[in-house]
């Protein structure tokens, strides 16, 4: 049997807008690559991301944004991943094309071993990692992330 993990579960509950019970991850998201590496519960709230030798998974919104609070609810994989990187960002450069002068908020997990490294690209230019160690251990339970972002600010 070929290795296989689960990177990360993603909790989609807290990212959608409150209103018609209908919503759920397909309303507010599409698929990207490693279509079969990507479960999603019955209700649509739940997305769990698998990563084997062959490949990994990702999705993304279907609407743009300017501004906002972005969160995901994420448990790394409790197996040690050295190497790995799982991310979550938000990003305006187009799918499948050169990203060109692109804004990027990045959330990126180096590993399982709880270090955290963050950066922001402005019209291409980045060079603004910071890298943090957490004061948890993020494959033991769910925690949630969070971008606010407006027109002044980045938190």
């Amino acid at each position: 049997m070929a290795f296989a993990s689960k990177i990360f579960a993603v909790t989609l509950l807290a990212l959608f807008n409150y209103g018609a019970l209908a919503d759920n991850f397909y309303t507010y998201y599409e698929t990207l690559w490693g279509l079969s590496h990507i479960t999603i519960n019955p209700e649509g709230t739940e997305v769990d991301l698998l990563m084997d030798k062959s490949s990994g998974a990702g999705f993304r919104s279907k609407s743009h944004y300017g501004s906002g609070i972005f969160r995901v609810d994420m448990k790394l994989s409790e197996r040690k991943t050295r190497g790995i990187v799982t991310s979550f960002y938000l990003t305006s450069a187009p799918d499948n094309q050169d990203p060109g002068n692109h804004f990027e908020l990045d959330f990126e997990f180096l590993g399982t071993l709880g270090v955290v490294q963050t950066n922001v690209y402005d019209d291409d230019h980045g060079h603004r990692e910071q890298s943090f160690k957490l004061p948890f251990d993020p494959a033991q339970d769910f925690h949630r992330y969070e971008i606010l972002w407006n027109p002044s600010l980045i938190v």
